[in-house]
This record gives C-alpha cells, structure tokens and sequence, in this order.
C-alpha cells in the first residue's frame, strides 16, 4: 500500500529513523541484499508473494535484522506462524502508531542487546582462538563442550572434535590429582595455579598449571572457564634452579666448613664494608676486636678504623697489629676485584697473644741462658781469683808476726772475699752450674722453721702467716737451696712492702689438684697433673710489680732497689734453683695489690724426712804429719796458693798444671820405689788437654786404691 508506506516512511523519518521503502517483495529482497537493514516492516500479504515465505529469505540474508509482521485481524493464525519462523512480533491493522512506534523501539533495543552479546560471544570467542594459553569451557554434565587451538595444540590433538571426545580425566597422569582438583573447586568454586601431571595424545608427561572459576549460564546451569598453560620449561627451569641452589648452599656450607677448619679468623666484607661472612674463629675475634657479628657494618678493629686495616702495611710483607683488652693480632686484607673497584674485601685474623707471649719467653730464655753462661765463665774465674786471696789471708792469719791490727784487717779481707763467695754462688745458682745436694725433704717442717726464723727477724709491721693442708710435701731437693729460696722470696716480700707501711706475708703449701693448670712465667710451659706438684706460695701486700719491670724480675743484676741496697740476683738464683730442682715458678701482681710467687716442685711419692737434718759443725784442719798431696789445678796463682797453704799445715805437695801432666806424676812417684808416695790427689775439675773427671778414671784405673778430691 503506497500510501501507507509513505505514511509509516514519514512518521519514522520525524522519529530519526532512516527508511526505505519497498512495494514488492522482490524489491525488498533486492534492497536487503544491498544493505543492512535493522527491521522490517513486513505485510503478510504482498502482490507478489506471501510475507510468510519471504521471513526465511530475510533472515538468511541477515541473521540480525528483527521483522516485525503487519496483519489484518483475519490474518492471526499467519502472523503466529510468522513468530515460529523467527518474527520478533506482529501488529495489526489498522495501525496504532503509538503502538507501532513502541513496538518499533523494542525490537531494536532487543536486537541491540543480541548484537552486543554476539559482538561480545565472537571477541571471546576471537580471544579464546588467538590467546597461547589452552582456554576450556565444560560444565558438570556434559564435560569439556569448548577448547580452543592453543589448547588442542597443548595436547597434541588435531582437530576440536578428536579433543572433546577424551574424558577430562584421561589428561591427567595421576588420576588422583583430578580428584584433588574437582575437590577443591567444589569447596571453594574457583582454583588458581592447579599444578600437575597430564598426558598429551602421543603419551608424554608434561607439567601444566590450571585455573578454574565457576559461572552460571542463562539457564540456570553451572558451566566451568579453565585456564590452562604448560609450565613444563618453568617447573624444569625451577628444578634446575633448585638443583642450582642445593649446590650453591652445599659449595656454601662447604666453604664455611673449610673457612671453619680454617685456626684463623677469615671475614669477608662488602664494599660497604658490612660482614657478610665469617668463621667460627672470626666470629670470636670480632666479639673481641669490634663487638660485632655478621650482618653488621664494621667501622674499626680494636682501636683501629677499618679503612686504615684495608691498607698495605708500611713494610711489604707485614700484617697489621692491632691490640684489646690484654690480646694481640695480626690483620691483614687482601680485595676481592672483578673489575677496576674492589667489590669486597678478605680480612684474615690471627691471634698472636700466644705466640708473642712465647716469643717473649723464648727470648727471655735466651737471654737468661747467654747471661747465665757469660756468669757461669765468670764466676769460674772469679772463684779462681777469690780463692787465691782467701788462701793467702788465711796464711797470713797464721804467720806468727802478724801485728794485731794487721790481723783484724786480713779478717776483714776474708769476711769479704766470703761475702764474694756468696756472690758467686748465687751466679752459679742462677746459671744453674752449682753443686746440689738433693734427698728427700719435707717442705712442711723446713717452711715451717722458716717461718719462725721470719717472724722472729722481719720488722712488727710485717705480719708472717703460714697455711697449708693435711697432704705430704715431700720433694727431692737441696735443704740449703730451699732454704734460699724462701729466704730470697720473703725478702723481696718484705722490701715490697715496706714502703707501704708494711703488711702481710703469707706463705701456703699445697698440692696441685687434677683440675689446676698453671703457666711458668719463665719457659711459658704449662704445669699440671694431680698430685704431680708441690706448691710453694709466697704472697706479700705491696705495691706489686710494674708492667714495664715484669718480664726483667728473673735477669740477674736488674734491680729497681737504690743504688746499694740490692745486687738483682735474689730472683735470679730462685729462678736457676727451681729450674736445677726441674721446677717451674709463676708470678701474679696487680699493682697496688701485691704479688704472688708459686713455685712448683715435683713431688715425692715417698715421704721425706719430717725435719730438715742438723748440720754437722764445720771441723777446723788438722795438721798434716808430711803426707804427699797432688795439686793439680791450671791457675798457677791458685795452685801455688794451694800448695802453700797445704804446706803450712804440714804437709808435702807436688803441682801439675793438667790431668795430663797430673797423671805422668803420679805414675813416675808410683814406679820410684824410693818416692813417698800420693797420699791425696787435689785437683780441678776444668782444665785444658785433661780434665779432672778423665783424670779421676784414669787415676783409679792404675791404683784403685787413690783417694780424689
């Protein structure tokens, strides 16, 4: 209807539409094939052909366009069977054109909402095929229903169809791992990064990872979106860093177990100077040095700045030395360098308070030693020299003639020469070439007479105690050298504290216990052992022993006493009679404290005598009846001093400057039957071509009978 056509063409082109018209059915095929139309107005009845039949060509041509059918009243049945077809709606005449216009704006709101949701289904849809992650829509009756190539292709199948034929389940490798998974999306309707094992088509295990949510569809039903990737090269590549790692940390705990066994303190630092790593050694010195651990930033070591440690040290080949709280070590750093600016530093730690102290020791001893012999060859010739004046001023002390005041002077001369004599001992005690007398002795009863000897001779304001225990103290050693000992000992005692107004002098005796251990100041060997040792204390109150005059108490002639009032060998003869007796002796002192001596002897398992033995009184020389006494000594001054001596007592004497000269004598006295004969051969023990020792043997290989002294 021509009319109506330019009616509606009107009324839709005011309500911004854009229209065409067609008065044919052909001509509105035609028209559609050319372009897209959103709707159609389609009259049932058309000149040349019906509306129904034409529905199915129009839709053909665009699927989306909506048609709407205008009938006449006696046309329904029609119109309904149009709406089967696939009209949107029908209207009917005569035409309401609000209803039309209404009806109008439904179809093509609804035909824009199918179009967005297509639009929307076919970028899904391109997304799904173009995305290189496998994508699966299923739902929980019919399985897998969508897949898209990326997912074909991860499973190796050619075709959609070949894919969704394979239950869900046979993917898997372990059947047990689609339980756990169907398990854990139905508790909590979504799962992220699933991991497992599937199988492709051709049977290979590869790794996959699955995410999953659950949607519910237009119809009610739940339907499943799961994402799938093959993380195989990742797991491998975690593995392999895995394994990486595991080696790493094995090569790590590998270089701390060596930098451990390492007896040096190794550090490595950052260039921010920040610990990364230290061994067990370090770690100790660190708490020492810095206060530090591993992690912290180290800024010094002992009193020294770290940036001064990473430098050379002024003379090639050193260490660095750094000192704190009574320990010393040396530093040295070497830079870890992978390129112009070192990335970190090496820091290596020795601990040298030990070594050093044993240096000290060594050269102590050494010193002690060089000293002692240069005494010992001296006292050997000052004993020599001292003799022959003693000699001589007693045969002066004997001459008849000698005036009075003469005599008191010659008096003096041998109470001096004996005072030397005494000196020369004490050298001797210290160089340990003294003559020791040693028994079994017991240390309580010879301290305890000591004791009284001190209480009675030191000043009031010295105070003597004595404590020891209920243990033997019985020792193998020389009564008098002992005795000097505690002499020598309380004495320096006493001159310690005097200055202070005097004090307390203990003496202690025990027995060293099978925990103890002490350090000998002199040789720096450790003394130990249960019941090994017999302790000797002496403890005074002084002022102590100053830091710079310890290491020198032992060295003879050094002394801090005035000028006068001390020689330096009191502790240089205990020194040389505890180390005669196989001892040892240690110091302790804290200045303004006092000072502790101990020594240690090696005790006795047989007890010695409870009191030290009375000496026998010193028997004055008989006169000799004119007995032959062989004198045999290589200092002619001493020999003739001997040989006159002896004569002025009454006997005949015969000289030798050697045991050679000695024992030619004394074969030619013996083969002369008209010679008087030996009666005593004198003689020194050094002297040049024969000795006394080899003299003696070969004097007792020609007449066993031979007396020798």
């Amino acid at each position: 209807d021509e009319n109506a056509c330019r009616s509606l063409a009107l009324i839709f082109g005011k309500k911004g539409y854009e229209t065409e018209t067609a008065g044919m059915g052909r001509e509105a095929l035609e028209k559609v094939q050319e372009r897209f139309f959103n709707l159609a107005l389609l009259d049932i009845k058309l000149p040349d052909v019906e509306g129904v039949e034409l529905l199915a060509p129009l839709k053909e041509i665009h699927p989306d366009m909506e048609v709407l059918m205008v009938t006449a009243y006696a046309s329904l049945e029609t119109a309904l069977q149009a709406l089967n077809q696939g009209a949107l709606a029908y209207i009917t005449k005569p035409l309401n054109m609000d209803e039309v216009l209404a009806t109008v704006r439904g179809a093509l709101e609804k035909q824009s909402l199918v179009m967005e949701k297509r639009q929307a289904e076919t970028r899904i849809r391109n997304l799904m095929e173009s995305v290189p992650v496998g994508i699966t829509l299923s739902t929980p009756e019919e399985g897998t229903a969508e897949a898209n190539p990326a997912m074909r292709e991860i499973f190796g199948y050619d075709s959609k169809e070949g894919f969704l034929r394979v239950p869900v389940s046979a993917h898997y490798y372990d059947p047990k791992d689609r339980e756990r998974f169907v398990a854990k999306l139905d508790k909590e309707g979504a799962i992220k990064d699933f991991e497992a094992r599937f199988k492709r088509k051709d049977g290979t295990i590869f790794w996959g990872s699955v995410s999953s949510i659950t949607q519910i569809a237009e119809t009610g039903a739940a339907q499943f979106i799961n994402v799938f990737e093959d993380i195989t090269e990742r797991v491998r590549a975690e593995e392999q860093r895995e394994r990486l790692l595991v080696r790493i940390r094995q090569q790590a705990q590998r270089m701390q177990d060596v930098m451990d066994t390492v007896p040096e303190g190794v550090i490595l630092l950052d260039s921010s100077g920040q610990i990364i790593m230290a061994n067990r050694v370090a770690k100790g010195d660190l708490a020492t040095l810095a206060d530090a651990e591993v992690g912290d930033v180290l800024t010094h070591l002992g009193g020294r700045p770290i940036a001064e440690l990473l430098t050379s040290p002024p003379t090639k080949g050193m260490w660095h030395e750094v000192a704190a709280n009574g320990w010393v070590f040396e530093i040295i750093a070497r830079p870890v360098e992978d390129g112009p600016e070192p990335t970190g530093w090496v820091l290596v730690m020795r601990d040298v308070t030990r070594e050093r102290d044993i240096q000290r020791q060594t050269q102590q001893q050494e010193r002690l030693a060089a000293v002692g012999q240069m005494a010992a060859g001296i006292a050997h010739d000052f004993n020599n020299i001292m003799g022959v004046i003693v000699l001589y001023s007693q045969l002066m002390q004997r001459a008849k003639d000698v005036l009075p005041e003469n005599r008191d002077r010659l008096e003096i001369i041998d109470r001096q020469a004996k005072h030397a004599t005494d000196l020369i001992n004490q050298i001797l005690d210290f160089s340990r070439r003294s003559v020791l007398k040693r028994g079994p002795l017991d240390l309580e009863a010879l301290v305890k007479e000591q004791v009284k000897l001190l209480q009675r001779t030191l000043p009031e304001n010295i105070q003597v105690a004595l404590a020891y225990g209920k243990e033997e103290y019985s020792v193998q050693a020389d009564l008098t050298r002992m005795q000097q000992i505690i002499m020598n000992l309380a004495l320096n005692a006493r001159d310690a504290m005097l200055p202070t107004g005097g004090g307390e002098l203990r003496i202690a005796l025990s027995r060293m216990a099978e925990a103890d251990e002490a350090e000998c100041s002199t040789c720096g060997e450790v003394v130990a052992g249960r019941d090994a040792w017999v302790m000797l204390e002496v403890t005074d109150s002084g002022s102590g022993i100053p830091k710079e005059v310890l290491p020198h108490i032992f060295e003879p002639f050094y002394t801090t006493k005035d000028r006068g009032k001390g020689t330096g060998l009191g502790l240089a003869q205990v020194y040389g009679i505890v180390r005669q007796h196989e001892g040892h002796i240690d110091v302790s002192t804290r200045p303004g404290e006092g000072t502790t001596f101990t020594v240690y002897v090696p005790a006795l398992t047989v007890p010695g005598p409870s009191a030290p033995p009375d000496r026998a009184p010193q028997e004055l020389p008989e006169e000799g009846h004119g007995e032959t006494i062989l004198v045999v000594e290589d200092d002619p001054e001493l020999r003739n001093a001997l040989a006159e001596s002896l004569a002025g007592l009454g006997y005949r004497t015969l000289e030798a400057p050697d045991g050679r000269e000695a024992l030619a004598l004394f074969a030619e006295q013996a083969d002369d039957p008209s010679a008087p004969r030996i009666a005593l051969v004198l003689s020194d023990l050094v002297m040049p071509r024969m000795g006394g020792q080899a003299l003696f043997h070969a004097l007792k290989q020609r007449d066993p009978a031979v007396k020798v002294v």
